[in-house]
């Protein structure tokens, strides 16, 4: 059995399936949506998607961990090595500048400006927790060697 096999657990009812699939199909079209819409995180969608296509959908499992787009991001993050350095830098600068813009361009009530900071600043603390995944990778490898 490979590691992918031992990783799905698709569901056994049928209304489950159904339903894990339409809302994995939703977070995979947000998700995908993350990587053109400036200050929409993809990632962190993509791999709620891949998730819940483990529990509903094989096919549309396999699909997203061999995507050529974003598979390797899913298969490395899945594998606890977390997010590459580049998509972290991209990803609290996105939140950065779209939280930043918004509050001082869009908004005008002080609540929702504080709303819009404090949620922004929990998804990028949320991010800078990750594990980055060149230093995992170094890690690991150090761990592997003989000393």
């Amino acid at each position: 059995m490979s590691s992918v096999e031992s990783e799905i657990g698709v569901a056994r009812s049928v209304a489950a399936r159904v339903l894990y699939g339409l809302i994995g199909f939703v977070f995979l079209v947000v998700g995908i949506a993350g990587f053109v819409l400036p200050g929409l995180p993809g990632t962190i969608f993509l791999l709620i998607a891949v998730y819940l296509f483990s529990m509903s959908n094989e096919r549309m499992y396999r699909w997203m961990l061999t995507n050529g787009l974003f598979g390797q991001e899913l298969q490395d993050y899945r594998a606890g090595l977390g997010i590459a350095r580049r998509v972290k830098i991209i990803a609290v600068t996105s939140i950065v500048l779209s939280v930043g813009l918004s509050a001082v361009l869009v908004l005008s009530d002080p609540w929702a400006r504080a709303g819009l900071v404090a949620f922004g600043l929990v998804g990028i603390v949320y991010i800078l927790k990750q594990p980055t995944r060149e230093i995992e990778t170094a890690r690991r490898e150090s761990a592997v060697r003989p000393g």
